[in-house]
């Protein structure tokens, strides 16, 4: 049996073959990369990129700086990064809420969808995020129409006014600035990194291991999973990331598996104040019926068994079968 030609390799002249591997390695090649990657020869430059730790990119790490949440403990996010109407329920539940944004608030429940129209309210736009309510997560389908918005006691300016101001009083910021700033810091290092090669590789792997950012408390999660889950283990084993992965809360979040419990488990009750657990909140209904329903469904959630087999390992025609999944689940449980 021949072996593979390698005459395609050959016909490279070294610009090709140095952009060729900054090509492949990276997110190409900037200005003065191809002199460089010359300089030391093309074999050396691919041995440093597997190396990441062995190169200083602390030009980079300056560029991040003024990126606070890169540096924060999730529950660090959660306390500064609030859900608003999470928040509203703490500050009432401590005899903290202050008198204008309870108006506000009870102003806009009585309001109420069937509100008529205000000809002479003012525009909202350019207001983003939990500041919009639920409209914004749907592509802000109401800002096309004006009389709609107006009547959207979620989108009611007066409460939207007061919840802002008491952000900006308190020193607090809305909770969408946490994937922004990680969009940013990973747009960021892909142009200026020195680690190339781990770069391509944590936008692989974030792909690979996807959570998404809109379910509940994995908006706060997702700073953690890139910085203590993703990037450590980039080059490393296999085995290592997918253990990694499964231990991680926003992985364990998003595919349900912090759900998870046999069916004779005792469980411990269920802490009063949100406030002691503010992630909690997150992963409960706002509706008492509904929150009841959760509380009483319990048993093994097969869900992140599932996706384990058929996205993150096996693939979806590896061979496994219903048992393995839920045998799988019995483990991660």
């Amino acid at each position: 049996m021949k072996a593979p030609s390698n005459r395609g390799a050959a016909k490279l002249n070294e610009d090709q073959r140095v952009l060729h591997v900054l090509n492949r390695l990276g997110f190409g090649a900037r200005p003065g990369d191809v002199e460089r990657v010359k300089a030391i020869g093309v074999d050396k430059y691919i041995e440093q990129q597997l190396s990441p730790e062995k190169i200083d990119d602390s030009a980079t790490e300056a560029r991040l700086q003024n990126l606070e949440t890169l540096r924060m403990t999730t529950a660090e996010l959660y306390g500064k990064y609030p859900e608003p109407g999470q928040l509203l329920r703490q500050l009432q539940q401590r005899g903290a809420l202050p008198a204008d944004l309870a108006a506000a608030r009870d102003n806009r429940v009585k309001g109420g969808a069937n509100a008529a129209p205000n000809p002479n309210q003012p525009k909202t736009e350019g207001v983003s995020g939990e500041m919009q309510g639920p409209d914004a997560a749907k592509g802000n389908q109401a800002a096309k129409n004006p009389a709609a918005n107006d009547a959207n006691p979620m989108n009611n300016a007066e409460y939207r006014k007061a919840m802002m101001e008491y952000f900006k009083e308190n020193n607090l910021r809305p909770p969408q600035f946490l994937t922004g700033e990680l969009q940013m810091s990973r747009i960021l290092r892909a142009v200026y990194s020195e680690r190339q090669l781990q770069e391509v590789m944590v936008d692989f792997w974030t792909n690979h291991f996807n959570v998404f950012a809109g379910k509940g408390a994995d908006r706060w999660l997702l700073i953690s999973y890139d910085r203590d889950t993703i990037r450590p283990n980039t080059l490393g084993k296999f085995y290592n990331l997918l253990l990694a992965d499964a231990k991680s809360p926003a992985m364990l979040f998003y595919l349900d598996n912090f759900q998870s419990v046999s069916p004779n488990a005792q469980l411990p009750p269920l802490l009063p104040n949100a406030a002691q657990n503010p992630l909690r909140a997150l992963r409960m209904s706002n509706n008492p019926q509904q929150q009841k329903q959760q509380q009483q469904r319990r048993g093994i959630n097969e869900n992140y068994a599932r996706e384990l087999m058929e996205l993150h390992t096996l693939g979806v025609d590896g061979g496994y079968t219903q048992k393995d999944v839920q045998e799988v689940a019995r483990c991660f449980t």
